[in-house]
């Protein structure tokens, strides 16, 4: 794909956000990686002691997540698969967004806060602040197991050298499928280690398929079918 020096430069940047936005996002669950109960008193207990550190670690989500969908863009665009892979990055994005949001209110709130003084009400705003969050963080599975299936299909569908990657993006999405609807039947502690698994798996997936690209575009390698078959014709001498 052709453009000017500006443009090939910026898609080079969008490629390698994949990798920016899995590194930012596995820190800042690193660093928040919420409270032992999902009740209401170890939820706020939590918060009060790691408020500063839940806003830090939105706030890297947040910037992780302009990168990854600036990423999605420049994938479908340098692979020629747009719609279900942008929508799936967007709609992902915008779930996790919803919980990221319930924690950073929760910091807000009850960070530093003498747990004497929350009242009852205190106690059940928390709770209903992390259930909403958790809620989305479940549904917010399914775009990102629809979004690492569109990227594998379109690595299958390209050029011989990315199919290898697309067939471990086919295990990835079922294993990602998978950890969601197991996450969503049980209450079990056992599913959230699941869960963990399953998300690890896509911030893997994107790292990869992300620098897998950028090497790609470094190489000058061509990355659709069509245009392999375009530049032959157009280098032959009856073109």
């Amino acid at each position: 794909m052709n453009g000017s020096p500006t443009s090939e430069r910026l898609q080079f940047f969008g490629a390698f956000g994949g990798a920016v936005f899995a590194t930012l996002t596995l820190v800042a669950f690193l660093l928040n990686p919420g409270p032992s109960s999902e009740h209401g008193i170890p939820v706020v207990e939590y918060y009060s002691t790691h408020g500063t550190v839940t806003l830090w670690g939105a706030a890297l989500v947040g910037v992780g997540a302009i990168f990854f969908l600036w990423f999605a863009e420049t994938f479908a665009e340098r692979m020629g698969w747009r719609a279900i892979g942008v929508a799936g990055a967007a709609a992902t994005v915008a779930l996790y967004f919803v919980t990221i949001g319930c924690w950073e209110i929760l910091a807000e709130i009850f960070g530093g806060v003498d747990l004497i003084d929350v009242s009852s009400n205190g106690y059940s705003t928390a709770l209903v602040l992390r259930d909403i969050g958790n809620g989305a963080a479940h549904m917010g599975n399914f775009p990102a197991t629809a979004y690492v299936g569109a990227t594998a299909a379109a690595m299958l569908a390209s050029t011989p050298s990315w199919r290898r990657l697309g067939w471990i993006g086919v295990g990835v999405t079922a294993l990602r499928l998978i950890s969601a609807l197991i996450e969503l039947a049980s209450t079990s502690r056992w599913s959230d280690k699941v869960t963990i698994v399953g998300f690890l798996a896509f911030l893997a997936w994107v790292f990869a398929a992300s620098v897998t690209l950028v090497v790609a575009m470094r190489r000058g390698a061509t990355l659709l079918p069509r245009a392999a078959g375009v530049t032959s014709a157009a280098s032959s001498p009856s073109a």
